[in-house]
């Protein structure tokens, strides 16, 4: 049972990435050093965006109920925080952000509140599944990984919080919220291929 969930949330993560590799190749005219990712989903292909969210959601929440079938030590708080990830990406498809230079709208707040809590939550529930790896007979191969990306994860969110504020920096915004789509995507993606294997 544990390997059939973990193998859907790794289906999630490739549907994901799937989704988000598109729209960096399609004529969006977005950059990717730059713009949010959030940008495309206010775009004609936001479609795609939507799927990219619905289908990491999927994967965050998958991985909470594989991880509370497999381990042996519970981690009442990690699970939380995967279940707030989770839900947090299957809500922002339909709360688009507000577009450049647009009036502030109580729907572009709710935006970045989910935003915040997605990237927040994902952070959190890695350094809380590190140590638990760490103890666990059967995962405690992935705790230097998990604890490796759960720090990019960190690093990279105080850097949203810089480039969104400091103006020279701004340009690298995009930049910065790719890598830490790669850091979550491959933390989920990393526990997911070792339950599988378990």
């Amino acid at each position: 049972m544990v390997t059939a969930i973990a193998v859907i949330a790794l289906l999630g993560v490739a549907v994901c990435l799937g989704c988000l590799i598109y729209l960096h190749v399609a004529p969006t005219g977005l950059s990717p050093l730059r713009d949010p990712v959030s940008q495309y989903g206010i775009t004609d292909y936001f479609t795609f965006y939507r799927a990219a969210a619905l289908s990491l959601g999927v994967a965050a929440l998958m991985l909470a109920v594989a991880l509370i079938e497999a381990l042996t030590e519970a981690n009442a708080a990690g699970i939380v925080f995967l279940v707030i990830l989770g839900f947090a990406r299957l809500t922002i498809g339909w709360v688009p952000m507000d577009a450049p230079g647009a009036p502030r709208t109580s729907t572009g707040l709710r935006h970045n509140l989910l935003a915040t809590a997605f990237f927040a939550s994902a952070t959190v529930a890695a350094f809380l599944f590190t140590g638990t790896f760490a103890g666990d007979a059967g995962l405690s191969g992935i705790a230097p990984a998990s604890g490796v990306l759960a720090w990019a994860m960190a690093v990279f969110s105080a850097l949203i919080l810089l480039t969104s504020l400091v103006g020279p920096l701004k340009r690298f915004f995009g930049l910065v919220e790719r890598l830490l789509y790669v850091a979550v995507l491959a933390w989920i993606a990393t526990v997911a291929i070792a339950l599988v294997a378990a």
